[in-house]
């Protein structure tokens, strides 16, 4: 909407504040609010174009020299620098406009994290009980959308599952309350940008292998059902918790903030949830371990950036196939 450009709308308000005026009202004070709302909404308005273009354009530009590359330039040209934190125009650019500070994939994990427990509060509503901050879903209602489980269960129509192979990949996309997802929500967005600033394109396979490793330290050691990012978070925990220690003068500030949230994160679920401590102990080991072995901010050769590439597609197919698996169990709507 054009600010200074008068319209249908200005003449109304004109037209209602000269009435006002007429009958003894202050319909100056009308004409003042309406021009602070029409700012406001040209402002926004001018946002939201700049916006669909940076997200529609065919280049991005370096951080280091400030000059424009192509989109799907990793180096840039002029500099050589690399261009992996620098977001890239298309689905990327369009998460990282919609949700400032977040880097496209913690935005996609987001997602996937939120459709799945839209996919949960529906299958909720449909057994016509209602959703509360603190209540969780029923235990048939997760393992049918995928929960780990490493006993054999017995849904009502006599089906068995459990003990699938991928079991281990679906709970980490999932979750057993309202404010089971609001926390690990909160600490993804907190962790998840600073771990990609550190490692780059490699962010994804580690998050995976984070999350893996806490599901398989639960199901693997004990029968149990469980759900949640908590062990993948809990490695991000663990990966710039060895970090921050061996670089300290670059995680100073970081660290100690860092050191906070896990503390209150873990108090407060102590209080809300059953926590699953295994899946939390591995999740944090394995991102520890990988903070020794992975240099952090290091920018990969040709063959190594290649070859975390084809991990990260990888990872995708891997969890793409297990939600796959999910709808042999059957259409739950």
């Amino acid at each position: 909407m054009n600010s200074d450009k008068p319209n249908l709308l200005d003449s109304i308000v004109d037209w209602i504040a000269g009435l006002m005026d007429g009958l003894g009202f202050n319909g100056k004070r009308l004409r003042w609010k309406w021009r602070q709302k029409r700012s406001n909404l040209g402002k926004q308005s001018l946002k939201t174009e700049m916006a669909w273009r940076s997200a529609k354009t065919r280049h991005k530009m370096c951080q280091e020299c400030r000059a424009l590359v192509d989109r799907s330039a990793r180096t840039c040209p002029t500099c050589g620098a690399s261009l992996s934190k620098v977001s890239t125009p298309g689905i990327s650019r369009t998460l990282t406009n919609l949700l400032p500070g977040v880097t496209a994939v913690t935005g996609l994990i987001l997602l996937v994290n939120g459709f799945n427990f839209l996919l949960l509060m529906m299958g909720h509503a449909k057994a016509g009980v209602d959703m509360g901050l603190f209540s969780g879903f029923d235990g048939e209602l997760l393992a049918r959308f995928g929960a780990g489980l490493s006993f054999p269960y017995q849904f009502p129509d006599g089906k068995v599952t459990g003990g699938e192979w991928w079991r281990l990949v679906t709970p980490i996309f999932m979750h057993a309350s309202m404010m089971h997802f609001f926390f690990n929500s909160f600490l993804l967005v907190q962790l998840g940008p600073l771990a990609q600033q550190l490692y780059g394109s490699r962010f994804w396979v580690i998050y995976l292998l984070c999350g893996l490793s806490g599901s398989a330290a639960s199901q693997l050691t004990r029968p149990t059902m469980m759900v949640g990012a908590s062990g993948a978070i809990m490695g991000l925990i663990g990966l710039l918790l060895v970090h921050g220690l061996r670089n300290r003068s670059q995680l100073g500030q970081a660290m100690k903030s860092l050191l906070i949230r896990l503390i209150v994160y873990t108090i407060v679920l102590s209080f809300l949830f059953n926590i699953d401590h295994r899946a939390h102990a591995g999740g944090f080991l394995c991102g520890a371990l990988l903070a020794y072995v992975l240099p952090a901010g290091e920018r990969p050769s040709e063959s190594s950036a290649l070859i975390w590439n084809v991990l990260s597609f990888l990872g995708v197919l891997l969890v793409l196939l297990s939600f796959a698996m999910v709808g042999g169990l059957g259409n739950y709507f």
